[in-house]
Parts: C-alpha cells; structure tokens; sequence
C-alpha cells in the first residue's frame, strides 16, 4: 500500500514516540516485578554512589554486632564463672566458719575438703566460652590457673605465679574506636587470695589461727569476686547498648537505602496504566495513518 506523502512524516514520528512510551511501560512493568527501580545500579543513576555508601556502612554494622554479640556471649559466660565462684567462695566461709567455731578440727578432713575446694576453683578459673579461656586476658588459649605451678608460693603472702594468661586484657574494639574490656584476669586479687587461703589450710590443717586467718582472706576474696561481677555485669551492658545502636543506625541506613533502590508499586500501577493507555491511542493512530493511499485519492 502506498502512503500519502504528508503521512510519511508523521508515522515515523509517532512510530518513535509509540518505541519510548513501550520503553517507559516495560521499565514500569519490571519495576512492578521486581519491586525495585532498576535490577542493575547503572539504571539507578545519579543514585548509584548513595546506595553504594548506605550498603557499606550497614554491612560494617551488621558486622560489628555480630562480633559484639560473640564478644557478648563470651562476657556472659564470664559472669556466670563468677556466680560460681562467689558460690565457691560462700561455701568455703560457710564451712570455714564451722570449723572454727568446733572444739577440735579433724586436720585430715580439713586438707581435703581445702584440697577438692582449690581444684574446683581451679577449675572454675579455667572455664572457656566457644574454645576460649575466660580469664586469660589475650591468651585465650591457655588456661588461668595452675595451682601445682612451682613459682606459687602462697606461705610468702599475695602471690599470683600460679597465673598462666597475659597480662594484656581481653578488648572489643568499635569501628568508631571505643574500646570495651572483656572478663577479668585470672591474676586479680580476690582469686588469688581465695587461692592463699586455701593454700594456707592445705599447708596447716591443724593450726586455728591459720584457719580463722584464712575464712577472713576468703571473705575478702568473696567481696573482690562480687566487684569482678560488676566490672563484667558493665561490660555486658556496655556491647547490649552498642548493638542496640547499632541496630537502631541500621535500620535507618536500610530505610535511606530503600528509598533510593525500592519501586513504588502504587505509582508504578498508575503509570503502567498511563503508559498502556497512551499506547493504545499511538496504535490506533499509526493504524489509521497506515491506512490511508494515495490509491483512494486518484
């Protein structure tokens, strides 16, 4: 069929125009799918170096709560070491105290009952949390507390050679450089004065004066313990507030990240309605102008 020639010119042109609104319609309709605005970040535009920041610093987040929520099992698993350890303590005070207050004390039962009491406590001060010595400051692979250590020599008064772990304490460091501590040290006083006293019995099961000496170092120990658990209860509070941040700074950024990456389904439906509509109307008239010869003119 030939076209007039004063058509021509407009069914190219409206041919063009149908192409980009069957563009905008088929972005609109991936949007929809998607429910995002573009499935690459070249179709985000001038965007693209936003939502690139916005995941950076939501996944460094994520990240260090994840850490912190390690860091904070640890420091629990801490705290409960301690619980039985004051329990420890209160037993041995108990018990301690009976013995003190009999007429006669049975020196063999007396050293056992020290004995079992140093091993546990050996025991306790050596507890792990996923692999890890709690109170071995940054050698978390060795244990604490050695009792049978030869440099531990607890007749010459505070002495804490029995003490296996570094020096250097356990931190969590935030990616804003806050430093947090974690546990305590093996090698602090109410442990080792707890350590003394029992040492002490071991050394003269018989003597009271050394007993009545050593339920006073266990009370001190039992207060030192309860202040370690404060210090440790701390730092338990300290990474909860740091994640509960965290996770508030999140949120936000993942909002932001939303906004500039998310479709909006409405606006979508209503341009996808728009665009169809218009559509319709392009080919009815390209239909109509396809239609009409120079034939029916001669």
């Amino acid at each position: 069929m030939i076209s007039r020639i004063a058509t021509f010119g407009h069914s190219t042109t409206m041919l063009a125009a149908t192409l980009k609104v069957q563009a905008r319609l088929a972005d609109q309709q991936a949007q929809t799918a998607s429910g995002l605005k573009s499935t690459t970040y070249g179709g985000l535009g001038s965007n693209t170096g936003s939502l690139l920041r916005l995941s950076s610093q939501s996944a460094a987040l994520t990240a260090e709560n994840a850490a912190a929520q390690t860091a904070t099992a640890y420091v629990n698993a801490a705290y409960s070491a301690l619980g039985d350890i004051a329990d420890l303590a209160t037993t041995i005070k108990t018990q301690l105290a009976s013995m003190i207050s009999s007429t006669t004390i049975d020196a063999a039962t007396t050293a056992q009952y020290a004995t079992n009491w140093l091993n546990d406590l050996q025991a306790l001060m050596n507890s792990t949390s996923g692999g890890t010595y709690l109170f071995s400051g940054t050698a978390g692979d060795t244990a604490a507390a050695d009792f049978s250590d030869a440099d531990w020599d607890a007749s010459a008064g505070a002495d804490s050679d029995y003490y296996q772990g570094s020096t250097s304490t356990r931190t969590f460091t935030t990616t804003d450089g806050q430093t947090i501590g974690l546990s305590v040290s093996g090698g602090s006083a109410a442990f080792e004065k707890l350590a003394r006293a029992l040492s002490m019995i071991i050394a003269s099961p018989d003597d009271s004066s050394v007993v009545s000496a050593a339920y006073d170092l266990a009370g001190e120990a039992l207060t030192g313990v309860g202040s370690l658990q404060e210090q440790v209860s701390i730092q338990a509070s300290t990474l909860d507030r740091l994640i509960e941040r965290n996770e508030a700074k999140i949120e936000s950024i993942d909002t932001l990240a939303s906004n500039l990456k998310d479709a909006d389904l409405a606006e979508t439906a209503v341009l996808a309605t728009q665009y169809e509509t218009q559509l319709e109307a392009m080919y009815s008239m390209i239909s109509s102008l396809s239609s009409l010869s120079l034939t029916k003119y001669l």
